[in-house]
Order: structure tokens, then sequence, then C-alpha cells
């Protein structure tokens, strides 16, 4: 179909889908590189701008390239990050010519030259594009997933509805619907976005090659296959699980039986690969060899191993979590599961089909808690609905009127409450017991009181969670494989940097930009606000050094989402730029 062919409404969805790959990238590039060099203005006010950026409301954004030609874009609202929503298309001028628009492969093209070799280009782009077209792909079938779910009770499912309308994804990363080598037919039958549900694919096993570790998780397994002694992997991995040649081995001993799909539907999480079913007792995360976002999305061996130690590790802290930060609790992950070939084939044969199979069981909210907190994942409130507003803003709105307070307190109210919990847990966990959770956006559950008030605040994913060795030495760890215990630590520079950026910048930061709707009298207040939660904490916490140098003025860290990318480094291996820190110009107002 051409652009000429296309109706109406796809032309929309085109633009929809443009217009936040751009916002992607000039968000990722101002944050790493513009904005810390010096080459960007968030209110510009040169004359020779295009006139259609001249002549609209808004903040003109201008942005000086390396060879001296210019970026100019219009933005509705812009934060005290540099984090903006922009409202036009980008205009270049350079090279001799004059102001020409845009589209979002050509910026990615003109950002990319100057930050590395051309040899690093082409993947990336290849993901930028891949992104984009897989964005649209979900806009074009997302109005019917973004209907409430509603569960047995007859009540709306807040935590799978939250988990399935998130269609924008990370709003500062380069490529945040990129699936590399999923088919469309694929993507649509297992997506969350367009509302998926999938029943998995199974295979009968010998129960001699079944391996778990922390609870047994069988009788689960057997709960949603509907049969004894079966085995399942996601729908997107049974291709190179039925291609793998130790298990083309066994399956002709007989040990190993594919059967298809059967078995009760799931529905895909935001992380996508885990997967929810209000019934059950545990969350279903599995190994998909697919890249999202940054990293290819299987369970290594030893993070099935790291897991479970963890839940054992932090069982005493989870229990003094009820009573220190009331409010705030880690979701376990008692269990793991996978298949050993190792009888049958090499180490290295052994590993893949170990890897391939490997389950996460993650511990659910009970149905009690879900009715009554009603749940929903912080992602799915900080980021925009399908026709441009915060999603938060409606919530805060009812809060407003049940509190009998203007939209301004009850925005203060609301994050001070949310603030609290968040930072108040994360905090403790890192400087008293040298735990580092991964507090990002996609993490953290909030729950809600009949005020519509922030009351409860889940962190998941053990996966990402870390240790400091000077709180956690290698004797304490002892009794894990050494390829385990160096998956575990992390050294305290970084563990302050990876709590910092995922609770201040990726979520708090997120949080204010939507809730303060381009206010800046507001914004400075919500900062505030934060400010003084994290002076609070200070002196309970032993007035750490890092904490007391950030209430100083210290930058922030912020992770390098797009650099990480375009050097093909590890998540783990990610760098920080300093943003200028919001806390201590907003404390600075009411001196």
């Amino acid at each position: 179909m051409t652009l000429a062919t296309r109706t109406p409404h796809e032309r929309t969805l085109d633009g929809a889908a443009q217009r936040h790959a751009i916002d992607c990238l000039l968000n990722c590039y101002l944050r790493e590189y513009a904005l810390p060099r010096g080459e960007a203005s968030l209110d510009c006010q040169a004359h020779d701008l295009p006139m259609g950026l001249r002549q609209l409301p808004g903040r003109r954004v201008q942005l000086r390239l390396a060879d001296g030609s210019r970026l100019a874009l219009l933005a509705d609202r812009t934060s005290a990050l540099g984090r903006c929503r922009f409202l036009s298309a980008p205009w270049f001028k350079g090279h001799g010519q004059g102001w020409q628009a845009l589209d979002a492969n050509s910026l990615a093209r003109l950002l990319l030259t100057p930050l590395t070799g051309a040899e690093r280009h082409a993947e990336l782009l290849q993901q930028i594009d891949n992104s984009l077209r897989i964005t649209r792909t979900f806009l074009g079938h997302a109005t019917a997933a973004n209907q409430p779910q509603v569960g047995s009770s007859g009540q709306v499912d807040t935590l799978l509805h939250s988990e399935q309308r998130q269609v924008w994804g990370h709003a500062l990363h380069p490529t945040p619907k990129s699936r590399d080598g999923v088919s469309e037919a694929d993507l649509l039958a297992c997506s969350p976005e367009v509302g998926a549900q999938f029943p998995l694919h199974w295979f009968r096993v010998d129960p001699a090659l079944v391996r778990h570790q922390g609870d047994d998780p069988r009788g689960l397994l057997a709960q949603v296959a509907g049969a004894e002694h079966l085995y399942p992997c996601h729908p997107w991995e049974v291709a190179r699980v039925l291609a793998d040649p130790l298990v083309q081995r066994v399956r002709k001993l007989g040990l190993v039986e594919y059967l298809g799909p059967q078995g009760l539907a799931l529905y895909p999480t935001s992380s996508v690969r885990t997967l929810y079913h209000p019934e059950l007792s545990h969350f279903l995360k599995f190994s998909i060899h697919v890249r999202l976002t940054n990293c290819v999305r299987k369970n290594a061996w030893y993070e099935l191993d790291s897991a479970v130690a963890l839940t054992r590790l932090l069982g005493p802290l989870m229990r003094e979590l009820g009573a220190s930060q009331p409010g705030f609790a880690l979701m376990p992950e008692p269990a793991a599961s996978t298949l050993d070939l190792s009888a049958y084939g090499s180490t290295e044969e052994a590993r893949e089909v170990t890897e391939c199979f490997g389950i996460l069981y993650r511990q659910n909210l009970d149905a009690a808690s879900r009715v009554r907190y009603q749940p929903r994942v912080a992602m799915a409130l900080f980021t925009w609905s399908l026709d441009g507003h915060s999603v938060c803003q409606p919530l805060v709105a009812q809060c407003a009127a049940q509190l009998g307070v203007a939209p301004a307190e009850a925005a203060v109210r609301w994050l001070r409450a949310y603030a609290g919990l968040l930072l108040g847990g994360s905090l403790h966990c890192l400087f008293r017991h040298g735990v580092v959770l991964e507090p990002h956006l996609q993490n953290t559950l909030l729950g809600f009181d009949e005020q519509g008030l922030p009351c409860r605040v889940w962190i998941r994913d053990l996966e990402g969670t870390k240790l400091i060795p000077e709180h956690w030495p290698a004797e304490r760890l002892a009794h894990l494989d050494a390829r385990t215990r160096a998956s575990l630590h992390y050294d305290a520079d970084k563990a302050w940097k990876r709590v910092a950026y995922c609770a201040l910048v990726n979520n708090l930061g997120e949080a204010v930009f939507h809730l303060a709707g381009g206010d800046a009298a507001l914004e400075k207040r919500l900062w505030r606000e934060i400010a003084a939660i994290l002076e609070t904490q200070r002196t309970p916490l032993g007035d750490p050094p890092a904490l007391r140098e950030l209430c100083a003025g210290a930058p922030l860290p912020s992770k390098e989402n797009f650099m990480t990318r375009l050097l093909m480094k590890a998540d783990r291996e990610a760098g920080y730029t300093a943003l200028p820190n919001p806390l201590a110009a907003a404390h600075g107002d009411d001196r």
C-alpha cells in the first residue's frame, strides 16, 4: 500500500508512531548528549526559525549539531530534567540549505553521525525502524486492548489493565518497542499492547529431566496445563527449542514429546515474557531469545539461581520491611524450573536448553489485595493515553474530588504519598541492608486507599536486584555458585547510581513531569516535596554521604539508554549522565 492510497485513519496512526519515535530519540539525545554539552536551548528566541514554529504557541527547542547545523522543534512542555513533549516535526537547517522537516529515520541518521563510528549505526538504525513499525502496528490494534479488563468478581482487573495498556513504552529509550525477528502474526498473538492472551506450548517430559529450585512449581504447571508431567515454553521460543540438536536427540529417545499449545490462556504483562492470570498464585517469567529494547530476554542459568537465592537471602528483610517501611514490599520469586539434558549432550548444549526452558515464578498479589488496593503498574500511569493525555491526571482529579481540594494540591499530596513509600523503602534497602533494588517504572506497582492516594508500593523483578559486597561479603554467599555470586555483587558507587536513577529520574522524574502537566510552579512544588522526603531520610539512614551530597545539590545520575544501545553494551555496563539537580533549586525557593 502506498502513502497515497492509505486512509486518513492509517495516516493518523503513521503520524502518531512517527511523533512518538521522534519524541523518544530527541529526549534521549537531549538528556545524554546535547544538554550536558550546552548544545541545546529549551526556550530558543532566535528570529530565523521556521515560520510554523514562530507562529504557534509553545516553547521553541533548538539543538546545535557538531558541524554547525541546527535542529528546531516546538514543545508544549519542558521539565527541570530537560524532558520535553514535542508538538512539531523536527526542522533541520544546514549544509547551505534552508529549513526542512525530517522524519524519524532521517532524524536518527543525523543524530548518530557525531556519536560513534558508522559501523555501529546500522544495527541501531534497524532497531529504531523496527520499534517505529511495531508501534504503528500496535496503534492499529490498541483500541480494544485499552478497554478495562473485568475479572470474575465483576470488577475491573486494574493490574491486568495497566500491564496491557503501555502502547508507548519507555519514554527515554531509542527503541522502546523493538522486537527483533518476531513476525507480525506472532506480535499480535502474544503482545500485551494489543490485549493478547494465549496458551503455552507444552512438552511431555520424563520427570527425571525436570529440575526446580526453591518451592516445587509442578502443581502450578499442572494447573496451567490441565495435566501432570508436562513442561511449557513461550510461543516465541518453541521454534528455537524444536530446532535444537540436543532436544531433537532426546525426542528420538522418547524422553521429550512435543504436544503443541494447550491449557489455560495466560496474559502477557508489560515485560512481554512474564505472564499473568488472576487465578494463579504466581506470574511465570519465560525465556525468549528476542531482543526487547536493549537486552535479549532469556533466563540465563545463573539468573535462575540468583533470583531464588535472593528470595531466600532477603526473607528476613522482606519480613522486616512490614514493620520498618509499612506499605512497601518486595515481590518474592520463590521458585525456578528448567530441563537438565546434560546426560545427553555437552555442557554448552545442555546450557542452551536449560536457558530456553528456564522459568522463574514470581508471587502474585492475592485476590483480596487486588480488590482492596486496585494496583497499577507505575509505567502505565506516567505515560500518555492514546488521545495524548497523561494517564495519571484522571486519577488525581478523582483524588481531588475525594479530598475536597484543588487539583494542584491533590497532585502534591498524591506525589508526597507515593514518593514517601518509594524512596523510604528503596533507600532503606540500599543504605541499611546493602540491597540494590531497581525501582524503575515497569518494576513498580502502586496500590491506593479509599481517597485515591497511593498507600502501597511493591517492587518486583529480583533479576535486577544486586548486593553490595561490604554488606554481603563472599563468605555470606559461599553456598552459591561463583558465577551466581558475581552476578549478584554491585559496588557501592554503581549501586547508588542505579537506585538514584531508577527512583528519582526514571520513576519520580516521569511522575513529576506528568503530574505537573506543564505547570512550572507546580513542578517546583513537587520537587520540593521530594527534597523534603529525602532530607527526613538522612538521619534515620545514618546520613550516608551520597544522599547528603544529593540533598546539597550534587547532580542526578541518568542512565544512558541511547549510548548503551549504540555501543552495544550490556545493560549492567550502562554509563550515566550527570543531570542538573532540581531538588536543591526547589528547596532553595523556600529560603
